[in-house]
């Protein structure tokens, strides 16, 4: 008889304990989950060749070839268990597991999952990262061929005790910082990329966490976060303070990482008919490119997690996507912030807007290819390269069942723009189906003749991401 892989067994086991406590403890345990199918289409992106100014009349039409990466279809499936243990006077436990199937017309692009690498253009898929996580699963838990893999995630794993004076959690739990809508610079622990298509839940890291309720609408809130082994480089250490003072909602941050510490806060408030915000975070990092040095090609070349011939991959090993920093690749202290404003046109439309400055980017284009490698991006959160972003959005209740959602992150620095159109139809309490378009504008990406160690660089932030349709189906229990 043949026998089950590894980690298919435990992945068995761990559903039968999710399920085990039910029949035990069925006054204080509760069970749910969701099922979810996303399918997904996205078009060829372009590659320009950036060194035509160079070539004589004679050979402009040879260098001037576009190349392109192919387009791509996706299934993306997730099913998501969830179980919970409440007691008054033992405390909370809480378990989340999820499986995520995926398939892949581009094997390229599966490839690029298998090996744990989610920094693919045109990704749109959310993953664990171990860098915030004491000890984790294996993140792919089964290759089918070579367009398929199951990712697997165990998303949630706490003990929570509560009493008068506050709440302490101990385990996997999600952290999450921040008064701004789209861009929130306090932020940095494991944020969604905007692309992204399944947000419902964020990613959870392990932490010890504890928050205290000091007044009436005050809380203050202290944790550490056990990264990685235990390492001090993967650890954090977090104060936090919240209170509402005449109508608005003040928040003052303080994290403390290995290499560097970040001081922020925000407001929220509404003056008038309209809903303000403001965010804002000072990150200092103790190592600079002042005095490291840049990245040196080993070092790089160190941190590569996935390579290939294809042409694809070979975008992905100049990107160096998913590493983690070297000491050469620490950046200058900058500035974070979002300030923005939400007003209601009437009782079924809602319209925003975001003004978001990033400092840890560059109004340089040519610099976006580094700046994917610098330490802001792999350990502090951040995930947009330009300086100056607006953010206009706008949500419609079409029908008590229907509502339409759009928005546009506006990179002001290279004048490219990621617009995203989206629907969502409540068939039932239980079942809803979703369908969007992602639409980018921007120069595409260069392909540098003249650079030998840097095949492809990008012309603009967002003209590198491709035409993408979905349509999902979301079923809940």
């Amino acid at each position: 008889m043949q026998r089950l892989p590894a980690k298919a067994c435990f992945a068995l086991k761990l559903f039968g304990v999710l399920i085990l406590p039910m029949t035990s403890y069925a006054d204080s345990f509760s069970f749910s989950g969701y099922v979810k199918s996303y399918a997904l289409a996205q078009d060829s992106i372009s590659i320009e060749n950036n060194d035509t100014k160079k070539s004589t009349t004679e050979n402009t039409n040879s260098q001037n070839q576009t190349q392109a990466i192919p387009g791509n279809f996706q299934s993306q499936n997730a099913l998501r268990l969830m179980a919970s243990y409440l007691s008054t006077s033992k405390g909370n436990i809480e378990i989340d597991y999820e499986v995520q199937p995926l398939y892949f017309s581009n094997s390229d692009m599966a490839g690029y999952y298998t090996n744990d690498n989610l920094g693919a253009i045109g990704g749109t898929v959310s993953s664990a990262s171990n860098q915030y996580r004491y000890k984790d699963l294996d993140a792919v838990l089964s290759d089918v061929g070579s367009h398929g893999v199951v990712l697997q995630n165990l998303d949630r794993f706490n003990y929570q005790y509560s009493n008068q004076y506050g709440d302490l959690t101990i385990g996997r739990q999600v952290l999450s910082f921040g008064s701004a809508r789209f861009i929130n610079p306090t932020d940095i622990f494991i944020p969604f990329a905007i692309q992204t298509l399944n947000q419902e839940y964020r990613v959870g890291i392990d932490a010890i966490r504890y928050k205290a309720d000091v007044g009436d609408f005050a809380v203050v809130d202290v944790g550490l976060v056990i990264g990685e082994d235990g390492k001090k480089q993967n650890s954090a250490v977090f104060l936090r303070g919240k209170n509402s003072i005449q109508g608005s909602d003040i928040e003052a941050i303080a994290i403390i990482l290995d290499d560097a510490w970040l001081l922020g806060g925000g407001i929220e408030r509404s003056i008038g008919d309209f809903g303000f915000w403001f965010e804002a975070a000072y990150m200092d990092w103790r190592q600079s490119n002042n005095s490291e040095g840049n990245a040196s090609e080993s070092d790089i070349s160190e941190n590569k997690t996935f390579e290939s011939n294809s042409l694809a991959g070979n975008i992905v090993e100049n990107f160096a996507a998913n590493t983690l920093p070297s000491a050469g690749v620490y950046t200058d202290n900058y500035w974070r912030s979002s300030i923005g404003s939400d007003y209601a046109l009437n009782e079924d439309v809602i319209i925003m807007i975001e003004y978001h400055y990033n400092g840890a980017g560059s109004n340089n284009v040519e610099d976006y290819t580094e700046l994917a490698t610098q330490a802001p991006y792999q350990k502090a959160g951040v995930y947009l390269y330009g300086e100056h972003y607006l953010i206009p959005a706008l949500t419609w209740l079409a029908s008590p069942l229907v509502s339409v959602s759009a928005s546009a992150f506006y990179n002001i620095s290279d004048s490219s723009v990621f617009l995203t159109v989206s629907s969502e139809t409540s068939w039932s309490d239980n079942l809803y189906s979703d369908f969007g378009v992602y639409i980018s504008h921007g120069d595409t990406l260069q392909n540098n003749a003249s650079d030998a160690n840097i095949d492809y660089a990008f012309g603009s932030e967002f003209g590198a991401y491709p035409l993408s349709v979905y349509a999902s189906l979301r079923y809940y229990f």
